[in-house]
């Protein structure tokens, strides 16, 4: 009969154990999603201020700067990650002490490593998803956003001119329009300068755009061409009609560019082309890259977790301590400077690429010295 009494026991301390960690785990679900949408919306709203001037100078219809937007927010999907957990906890956790349910699990037998257990579970669930953006999702989206920037400034630019200003397509055509309406283009000015011995200039009363699939095209009316002979002389050349071709050589196409560290995927990162110049001068900046990229998810577990364990630290008051609250909000703004400082060097200094698992080594040291001077670090069973 003892025997069912002290199962009965186990089961229910068991059981009672799965529903504190799954009410933890549920606040702080809620408080990391909460904390994601206001970053994630302060971020699109600021980043919007940067793209909308473009948007509504090229007048651009609103899917592109949606699609702009979507491929900004995967880039900071992995720094935030550890942010908005360490928030969570600390919301989670202080909210449960004020309220004395903390007290009333440890008071329960309930030991701090139980305690901590739902947040490292959690912790190792955003780390698996932030695996997912820093090694798949955030360098195809910055390499996603960085040729539709290009598409707007230069394909774009080619069939919505703007008029009275200076517009430059590629690095080759500066073109001037005074007027642009249904009809077409009228007082055109054309700077070319494909030829750089021999650079020209076209003005032509009346024009129109000609777009195809594989170039784009001014058919320029009722102009001249004016350009330098070789004796340095000025020669114009009179027209009726004159076609041409601003599309970018292919040789200038921005697919075929060097690609940062952070546009590349792993394999690109482990096999850089060692013919290029550009990739050997950037070697230490793929290494730095490579173990950025483990090191992030690894944050998420060793910031939570030094942050819980510093959390639980402390001995509960009755009333709020502001000075409690400065001491974690400036744990947490001093483990972001050393992740900083820590790529910075990884980047800079040969063969310190490693140095971006600093800050998770320390915190991880931090941590066990904080659990292990705890005095209910384990549950004493009498």
């Amino acid at each position: 009969m003892i025997n069912y009494i002290n199962l009965g026991i186990l089961y229910f301390k068991k059981n009672s154990m799965n529903l504190v960690d799954r009410y933890i785990l549920k606040q702080l679900f809620t408080n990391s999603l909460l904390i994601l949408i206001f970053i994630v919306s302060v971020f699109c709203l600021a980043k919007s201020v940067q793209l909308i001037e473009l948007m509504i100078s090229r007048n651009l219809p609103s899917l592109v700067f949606f699609q702009l937007i979507l491929n900004s927010i995967p880039q900071i999907i992995p720094v935030l990650i550890p942010i908005i957990l360490s928030l969570s906890i600390f919301f989670v956790y202080s909210r449960m002490t004020t309220d004395q349910e903390l007290i009333i699990l440890q008071s329960s037998s309930f030991s701090n490593l139980e305690l901590i257990k739902p947040s490292v579970f959690f912790g190792i669930t955003l780390a698996l998803i932030s695996s997912f953006f820093t090694f798949h999702q955030t360098p195809e989206s910055n390499k996603n956003f960085k040729i539709l920037l290009y598409t707007i400034k230069n394909d774009y630019s080619s069939s919505l001119l703007q008029e009275g200003v200076f517009n430059s397509i590629g690095k080759d055509f500066t073109i001037f329009i005074k007027e642009s309406g249904r009809e077409g283009l009228k007082n055109i000015f054309i700077h070319d300068t494909r030829d750089v011995d021999k650079p020209s200039t076209l003005i032509a009363k009346k024009g129109k755009i000609i777009n195809t699939k594989t170039s784009t095209k001014i058919f320029l009316e009722e102009g001249s061409q004016q350009f330098q002979s070789k004796d340095k002389n000025l020669s114009v050349l009179y027209f009726d009609e004159y076609l041409l071709n601003i599309s970018q050589n292919k040789s200038d196409n921005f697919l075929n560019r060097w690609k940062s560290p952070s546009e590349r995927s792993m394999s690109e990162l482990r096999n850089p082309n060692l013919q290029s110049l550009d990739d050997k001068n950037n070697l230490q900046a793929f290494k730095a890259e490579i173990t950025m990229r483990y090191s992030i998810p690894l944050n998420a577990i060793s910031f939570s977790l030094l942050v819980v364990s510093f959390l639980l630290s402390f001995k509960f008051t009755r009333i709020d301590n502001i000075l409690r609250v400065i001491k974690i909000f400036s744990l947490i703004i001093i483990l972001q400077i050393f992740t900083i400082i820590s790529s910075n060097i990884s980047i800079k200094f040969e063969s310190m690429h490693f140095f971006n698992f600093v800050p998770s080594i320390i915190s991880f040291i931090i941590t066990s010295f904080i659990l292990i001077k705890s005095k209910r670090l384990v549950n004493v069973k009498k």
